[in-house]
């Protein structure tokens, strides 16, 4: 029997936590070309998507995206100053911030289309339909598990 990543994991959450691991690792490459190139996160990549249709309550994105208010405002701060979203006063309740994307944000979503040649998206495309499913009920239910953690974000930001 081989060594356990910590004394207190089981062989089968050793297994699971090194392929995790090497899915980060192929994700890496993704992450890093959007950042060498446009200096954009996922989280933020995400963000931009979110509202490319249409402009959306600040409370309501961050609802959305699965983060907290801080961690959306500090998103949306990198992206205001790089002129990608603009922060407007809703005109009904002037408590409430609409995000909205900007021309420029469009410009640089329209032409992130380097992944779409990934391994990871062939992969994707490749699997069968009901292996697509399964492989997304299985990250989504990961994904709970660890939004559950205490005082754990959601690390899609």
């Amino acid at each position: 029997m081989g060594h356990s990543l910590d004394s207190g994991t089981n062989s089968s959450t050793d297994s699971a936590i090194r392929a995790f691991f090497r899915f980060v690792t192929l994700a890496e490459s993704i992450s890093f070309e959007l950042w060498s190139t446009h200096g954009l996160t996922l989280g933020q990549v995400r963000l931009l998507h979110r509202i490319r249709v249409h402009p959306m309550v600040a409370g309501d994105l961050a609802k959305e995206l699965g983060v907290r208010a801080a961690s959306l405002t500090r998103m949306m701060e990198r992206l205001e100053t790089n002129g990608l979203v603009e922060r407007i006063l809703d005109q009904e309740d002037r408590r409430r911030i609409v995000v909205e994307i900007t021309e420029t944000g469009r410009q640089i979503l329209g032409g992130l289309d380097f992944w779409r040649k990934a391994p990871m998206v062939g992969a994707l495309e490749t699997m069968s339909d009901h292996e697509r499913s399964r492989f997304t009920e299985t990250l989504e239910c990961f994904m709970r598990y660890v939004r559950d953690q205490d005082g754990v974000e959601d690390a899609t930001r």
